[in-house]
């Protein structure tokens, strides 16, 4: 074993990985007394919560907007994620944007703006497509329904939901639990703009709709109406710095540059790591923000790793992987005719047909795009601004194109320019003379960056039958290795930036139950 005198002997507890997961657990354990080290492969903390810098602008890698962070005002709720980032001493100037998204359909002659507030949200949709507004109030009491069961199992702790309470008093959330979106959606027969514009978030979940569970949708597209979405005034990585930096003012140590390539166990527990230079670190608890199959399968001996374990992880479906185009403007959005700040653009949201198109690596009439600018003005800089386009793939759909001539630099610029050209011909916007800086990021660099499989975004797809609940539920059932856990966008709370950050804090919270509580 190599000395070094960056580590100590060992350590209440060790988290590899530093992005947001890993980051809010490590804190969460300092913030106890517990004597926490945090290790990241890459130069910086943060993981996809990263900015770059090209010329005169710093572009948002990922943080398109976040749920849960509402203030408690004029009717939102006050948000889970902004609850826990207070209690853990980070600062956060939280801007909501204006509008949850507008959806420009072209095949249904559709440019929609779904606004904030469920009562606005319902009068939009009848404004829309008459008749439909009562159809969209029950399907949100349907989603506040399931929200309010899933506060009530998570607040019951390790003894778990009382079968009668769910039985009496959440049973909407018993009916559909087993239902993906579609079939539910099915039921509520709404018109067909309706459901096209009421579909527009399914990006944000990685998979379509028929394979998608039901109670994930329900939390997500009920707390973004309810509370609004929000940004950070800065960018993601700065508000990744305010993490690390609570993490450090309560005593935790952080090391960059340090891949870990081993979890070491002994009689069936992880009792630390070693890394690349060959330092072995021990723990009395390991929480890894990372990849559990690539974990079973490169950092574990094969031996103390359970055939259930590795049946389970190679048997869940890896979410999508991202085309990303960044742009640096030398205009203002209004100057360029960019008057929201998220849009979904396509023929429509047949989420079903989108998503094998997305099997095949080429470009297709699909994006989401987000300018900063419009919900901050100025945020890039005075006269200036970024827009940034976004379509998902499947995660394969890149390595079918390898076999025969590809050139991977030419094939870049293609995907881009047909976003732009469809982008300017859909929403009348015109960004092609303004773009000073240009940027193209596919899974091949998500890859070499975090070292995600094939560049994944999205964690593992929640399908009806291996969700968000049916996860936490088996939580215990699936900690195969004693003193280790997996944290971050493959943990319960699947991915996005919410998500990661309260499934870490949540690790954390049964990490301190099984190191015997907070020091004193």
């Amino acid at each position: 074993m190599t000395e070094n005198r960056r580590f100590l002997p060992s350590y209440d507890a060790i988290v590899v990985g530093a992005g947001l997961a890993g980051l809010t657990a490590a804190t969460r354990l300092a913030k106890a007394g517990k004597h926490v080290l945090l290790l990241e492969r890459h130069n910086m903390t943060g993981g996809y919560a990263t900015s770059f810098v090209r010329g005169r602008y710093e572009f948002e890698v990922s943080l398109h907007e976040a749920c849960e962070c509402g203030d408690g005002q004029n009717g939102a709720g006050y948000g889970a994620v902004r609850a826990m980032l207070d209690e853990l001493g980070v600062k956060v100037d939280y801007r909501r944007v204006p509008d949850a998204y507008r959806v420009i359909l072209t095949d249904l002659g559709v440019d929609f703006t779904m606004p904030f507030g469920i009562e606005n949200a319902i009068a939009a949709i009848e404004k829309l497509e008459p008749g439909n507004g009562e159809k969209a109030r029950n399907y949100f009491q349907l989603f506040r329904e399931i929200n309010e069961a899933l506060e009530y199992i998570g607040s019951c702790g390790k003894a778990g939901p009382e079968p009668k309470v769910m039985a009496t008093k959440y049973s909407s959330f018993l009916r559909t639990a087993a239902y993906n979106v579609s079939d539910v959606n099915r039921y509520y027969k709404f018109g067909p703009k309706t459901e096209n514009v009421l579909n527009a978030y399914y990006g944000y979940i990685g998979r379509h709709l028929d394979e998608t569970s039901f109670t994930v949708w329900a939390q997500m597209i009920y707390i973004y109406p309810r509370d609004g979405a929000h940004i950070v005034n800065k960018t993601s990585h700065a508000f990744a710095n305010d993490i690390e930096q609570a993490f450090r003012d309560n005593g935790g140590q952080v090391e960059t540059n340090v891949r870990v390539v081993k979890l070491l166990t002994e009689g069936g527990r992880c009792v630390g790591v070693r890394t690349a230079d060959g330092e072995e670190i021990r723990a009395k608890y390991v929480l890894c923000n990372g990849n559990p199959t690539q974990a079973y399968t490169r950092m574990l001996d094969r031996a103390d790793v359970p055939e259930e374990a590795l049946k389970l992880s190679g048997a869940r479906k890896l979410g999508g992987s991202p085309f990303m185009v960044y742009m640096g403007l030398d205009a203002t959005p209004e100057e360029m005719g960019i008057d929201s700040y998220e849009y979904f653009v396509g023929k429509d949201m047949d989420t079903e047909r989108i998503w094998t198109e997305t099997n095949e690596w080429v470009p297709h009439a699909k994006l989401s795009a987000t300018c900063p600018d419009v919900a901050i003005p100025g945020l890039t800089g005075k006269g200036i601004s970024q827009l940034n386009f976004t379509a998902l793939y499947d995660p394969e759909a890149m390595d079918r194109a390898k076999p025969g001539k590809y050139d991977y630099l030419s094939e870049k610029e293609r995907f881009a320019n047909v976003m732009i050209d469809y982008f300017e011909e859909t929403t009348g916007a015109r960004i092609r003379d303004h773009i000073e800086e240009l940027a193209l990021a596919t899974p091949a660099t998500f890859n070499r960056y975090t070292g995600a499989p094939k560049g994944n975004i999205y964690g593992y797809v929640c399908s009806a039958v291996d969700g968000a609940v049916p996860r936490m539920l088996a939580a215990e059932k699936e900690r195969y290795i004693l003193g280790l856990d997996f944290i971050g966008g493959a943990g319960f709370r699947a991915h996005g930036y919410s998500s990661v950050i309260t499934d870490g804090y949540a690790c954390a919270g049964v990490a301190l139950e099984m190191m015997g509580g907070a020091e004193s």
